[in-house]
């Protein structure tokens, strides 16, 4: 038996131009343009809830303390403002514009000037109370003639999340 060879013949291409992994490279590019926007986008919102966060604990601080100051306020010791020698966090407010809390009371004197501190798992809560003018009025009386006194305080409080980047300070008017 005769041995029979077959042929295969390939038909002749022109050479290749490599433009399939051209091709690859590009779209791998746009891929990793896309995925390096996206953890940029990611990152940049991270840290937007971040001081988010932390503008919300400086806020619930600043209320507790000034819940706290309120509550002092609304306590039977309060005669303290009679003798003030405006330290302690108990002051007479100032008649010239100024204000204790902001220019007297450096961020750093917070801690050590404030007549209070809320306690718990909330830190950096510190509170003044400024004794305004007396405002004499009818104060709800209803014997003619008679004048009553109205006592108002201010108290601010100072909270600060668990950085100093975040700081929220708030202030109540009392009336006693």
């Amino acid at each position: 038996m005769k041995k029979q060879t077959i042929h295969f013949s390939m038909p002749h291409h022109s050479k290749q131009t490599g433009a399939v992994m051209a091709i690859s490279l590009i779209i791998l590019l746009l891929l990793t343009l896309i995925g390096v926007t996206g953890m940029r986008s990611t990152l940049m919102q991270e840290r937007m809830a971040g001081n988010d966060r932390d503008r919300n604990l400086a806020f619930q601080t600043a209320e507790a303390g000034l819940r706290d100051g309120e509550s002092y306020l609304a306590s039977p010791v309060l005669g303290t403002f009679a003798t003030t020698t405006n330290t302690n966090g108990l002051y007479i407010a100032k008649t010239d514009g100024t204000v204790w809390w902001d220019g007297s009371l450096a961020a750093t004197t917070w801690a050590s000037n404030g007549s209070g501190s809320v306690a718990g798992s909330l830190t950096g809560a510190n509170y003044i109370i400024e004794e305004l003018q007396t405002v004499i009025g009818s104060d709800g009386s209803l014997e003619a003639g008679v004048p009553g006194e109205n006592k108002y305080y201010r108290v601010t409080a100072r909270g600060e999340s668990g950085t100093s980047n975040a700081v929220v300070i708030l202030q109540s008017i009392y009336k006693r």
